[in-house]
């Protein structure tokens, strides 16, 4: 237990610094090319710190795990203490038992630390995000940090100032302008933020009966905004941001507003037909359209819904990485028998594939229908199985599938 504490403290500076440089050019680009003071880049800084620290530190448990049990096997003591009849179990147990302990901080960490350091990173960033526009919109929601307007992004590139799926609802004039793509341009002295859209369709309702469909190349939509730079506290927070109890009080809304939106869909439809089959075309092109609306909304709240689910298995599943660690890393590090640099690049590149699955499971998650629940726990079974497999294997000296099988 001694030992496998400074090889973590090592290793979890030293990753939570290599996550970090992304950060810090991104903090840089900030400072020196749009002119943010000192103070806030610092403070932004501060609160990127326990986002990285809950990727790390489970990484910096699983490179401490193999280098500490890698210098034990080198040195021959593991073998030691199994000739003298303690088995593979009983060596794990006591640095076992102080991860658990671990486990159990960093679920606190993630409940409560995390979401609090992301709510204020967030509201910094809203503060800001005049020098950078498209911060202003996230991707996959309805934002109404637009006076006057409603807008909806399915995807941007803040690097060159492009937006993909685009809907704005001109609430004032009663309008709703969707396009496949467009860009972004923010005129700073006219405290004017551009929207320009290609090949798109414009929609409105003319004296609450007639219904307009005109198809346009080109549409340029100025909207003004507040360029003050004002700190104020924000009560809105996305689902980074919440606790658990927040999280299943969000999720239990969700769910109560999409079936609700299911039972008003269903309701519009039977209405578009009864007034198709009467001929009332008018009526049917207007009930298509709250309809196409109401779909689009439901996608909305459907992937909102599936990112809390994410976010709350999360916080959990990360902690319980640590676990699953030093079930791979202890007999990884006995049957390699190598510490030091070897160590670290096997549990960098262990971790890099817990990393890859945890990403693909929330893509899956968020886009494509999966559940969240297996998404982000299915990453944790897999290395779980294999890290079984090697323990037997450090135990027995051999995988005793006959026994198993028994």
């Amino acid at each position: 237990m001694r030992e496998l504490v400074p090889p973590f403290v090592f290793s979890l500076f030293a990753l939570t610094f290599i996550l970090l440089m992304d950060q810090l050019f991104r903090l840089i680009d900030l400072f020196v090319r749009k002119g943010l003071p000192l103070d806030i880049v610092g403070q932004i800084l501060i609160y990127t710190l326990p986002l990285i620290v809950s990727y790390t530190a489970p990484m910096a448990i699983l490179v401490a795990v193999v280098m500490n049990f890698g210098r034990f096997a080198q040195d021959n003591e593991i073998l030691a203490l199994k000739t003298n009849g303690l088995s593979f179990f009983s060596i794990i147990r006591a640095p076992f038992m102080l991860i658990l302990l671990f486990m159990i901080f960093l679920i606190l960490f993630n409940n409560y630390i995390l979401p609090e350091s992301n709510h204020r990173v967030r509201n910094l960033m809203l503060d800001v995000s005049r020098k950078r526009p498209t911060v202003r919109l996230p991707e996959g929601v309805f934002t109404n940090d637009f006076p006057g307007y409603t807008v909806y992004v399915g995807k941007k590139d803040e690097r060159h100032s492009k937006i993909y799926d685009v809907t704005i609802y001109d609430l004032k004039n009663g309008l709703m302008m969707t396009a496949p793509r467009g860009e972004l341009k923010d005129y700073e002295e006219e405290n004017i933020l551009q929207f320009i859209l290609y090949n798109g369709e414009l929609h409105q309702l003319i004296d609450e009966v007639k219904y307009q469909r005109t198809e346009f190349s080109k549409q340029t939509i100025n909207i003004t905004i507040d360029t003050d730079i004002v700190r104020r506290e924000r009560k809105q927070r996305s689902e980074n941001e919440l606790n658990v109890n927040g999280l299943r009080a969000e999720m239990r809304k969700r769910k109560d507003e999409i079936d609700n939106l299911k039972d008003d869909i269903a309701k519009t439809g039977n209405e578009a037909l009864d007034a198709y089959r009467a001929g009332d075309m008018h009526g049917f092109d207007v009930a298509r359209f709250e309809v196409e609306k109401k779909l689009k909304t439901l996608t909305g709240k459907i992937r909102k819904l599936a990112r809390y689910e994410i976010e709350l298995n999360k916080k959990f599943s990360l902690a319980f990485a640590c676990i699953v660690f030093v079930i791979i890393g202890a007999p990884l590090g006995y049957l390699f028998k190598r510490g030091g640099i070897g160590g670290i690049l096997v549990g960098v590149l262990l971790f890099s594939s817990y990393y890859i699955l945890i990403l693909a499971g929330e893509e899956f998650a968020d886009r494509r229908g999966f559940s969240p629940f297996w998404a982000m726990w299915l990453p944790n079974i897999i290395l779980l199985v294999f890290g079984f497999c090697l323990f037997m294997y450090a135990e027995y000296e051999r995988i005793p599938l006959r026994r198993l099988l028994r």
